[in-house]
Order: structure tokens, then C-alpha cells, then sequence
């Protein structure tokens, strides 16, 4: 599960980097089709399976959102730098 936890999040945090939110849509689906495939040719119950489906798509927006935050704070950053840079005149 921790295996899941962390390639989610980091999918979620590559596809914030690039990408705009209806992204997720269809990685969220991708995510459930290939949870559900692997669940069942393990043949794990039902309630794993969808407790997996749901810790993927949680993850993938949390590193969406990490994501985001990142690169408003960077953004952020160089402009304040730009504004207080001595000017040549």
C-alpha cells in the first residue's frame, strides 16, 4: 500500500507540473482500471480493491495540489526578487 501511496502522490505532483485539474480525470480512471485488473487477477476481496481505488485517487490529487502550491510559492518568489533587484538607470 505504501508502494501505492507514493507513486500516486508523485504522479499527481508530475501531472501539477505540467497540466491543468481535468487531467486528473482520466488518470483517476486509468489508476481505477489498473487497480481493478491487478485486484483481480490477485484475487483480492472487493473492499481492498476499492479501499486501493480510493488511496490512488486521494493521492493523486494531494500531489496535484503540492504541486500547485509549489509553483504559486516559486512564482511568488521570483517575482519578489524582481521587484526588490536594483534598477540601471
Amino acid at each position: 500500500m505504501s508502494t501505492l501511496v507514493l507513486l500516486s502522490t508523485l504522479l499527481g505532483a508530475l501531472l501539477g507540473m505540467r497540466f491543468r485539474v481535468f487531467v486528473l480525470i482520466p488518470a483517476i480512471a486509468f489508476a481505477l482500471i489498473v487497480i481493478l485488473a491487478y485486484g483481480l487477477a490477485c484475487r483480492t476481496g472487493v473492499s481492498a480493491i476499492l479501499i486501493a481505488i480510493a488511496v490512488a485517487s486521494t493521492c493523486l490529487q494531494i500531489g496535484y495540489m503540492f504541486s500547485i502550491i509549489a509553483r504559486y510559492r516559486t512564482t511568488l518568489a521570483r517575482e519578489g526578487r524582481a521587484r526588490n533587484a536594483p534598477t540601471v538607470r
